[in-house]
């Protein structure tokens, strides 16, 4: 959970309400403004997320120009995160981001994104909630393309379009998987992930041409697929099954063999779906 706001409403004698931000600066409010704030923080100090994310959301929809309102709505995320509404809370930190991009918590909100975007993507905490599997990839997909969209060039954008192919490929839809892991490698080819989805992409063609897909869009293409993993065949050789593996980040050459290494920084280890490659040069 990110760490809770410490913005709060003070009162001096014989002057407005001022609103004290993040970084400590007072800002003067209108009187509805700070009531709908006061109510948010009064019921949170009581336990009653329900009102208090009610109070704020209404703060800013009456009041969306008011200097308060960015700081009310990602209090009312927070909330919805805490609360476990992890779709709504994924809503108000994209509204956040869209509306008020400069707000102090522009970069918070884009990570609160993606790591909800990671929880449907893994499914984990949706079991208990009840929500199907195959709804929870949606909305992942949803999510991570919200961050794609809003922070183009961001911390977590590259590794939220490689979560899209991840989605799509648990789901069995090959063709926008290819998609999705292309656009990592067209736009990022910098990034040690632009590997990672090339090898998504060789893998899926792969198994494409073994086993055919259950992409029924892409049936039609299967020989347009075989020559892909022809012309892919110069980076990888063989493909054997194994047991999922940490994604790769890099190729490393020792005695003319090609090895796949971890990436330390990536969080999404459980995610990949395609077995260890080891290839050999001759």
């Amino acid at each position: 959970m990110p760490e809770s706001s410490k913005a709060s409403v003070v009162f001096k004698p014989g002057k407005k309400p001022e609103y004290v931000g993040p970084g400590g600066v007072e800002e003067e409010l209108s009187g509805d403004a700070v009531d709908l704030f006061q109510i948010g923080q009064a019921a949170e100090k009581e336990g009653n997320y329900k009102r208090a994310v009610r109070a704020y959301k209404s703060l800013v929809k009456r009041h969306p120009k008011d200097k308060v309102a960015p700081e009310a709505l990602y209090r009312a995320a927070q909330l919805q995160e805490q609360e476990h509404l992890f779709f709504p809370a994924a809503d108000s930190f994209s509204q956040l981001v869209e509306r008020y991009p400069g707000s102090a918590h522009f970069e918070q909100a884009i990570e609160a994104q993606f790591r909800i975007g990671e929880i449907y993507l893994n499914g984990k905490k949706l079991k208990v909630l009840g929500i199907p599997i195959a709804s929870a990839l949606d909305r992942a997909v949803a999510v991570f393309a919200n961050v794609v969209r809003t922070a183009p060039y961001g911390k977590y954008t590259a590794r939220a379009q490689f979560d899209i192919g991840l989605a799509r490929e648990k789901q069995g839809a090959n063709d926008a998987a290819i998609q999705a892991y292309q656009a990592v490698v067209d736009k990022f080819p910098s990034e040690p992930l632009a590997v990672d989805a090339q090898y998504q992409i060789g893998y899926i063609w792969f198994t494409a041409a073994q086993l055919g897909t259950k992409d029924a869009a892409a049936r039609p293409q299967q020989r347009t697929r075989k020559l892909r993993l022809k012309i892919s065949s110069s980076i990888i050789l063989r493909v054997r099954k194994q047991p999922r593996r940490a994604p790769i980040s890099k190729f490393s050459s020792t005695s003319r063999r090609l090895t796949l290494t971890r990436s330390p920084n990536f969080t999404t280890s459980k995610n990949i779906i395609a077995p260890r490659l080891s290839t050999t040069t001759k």
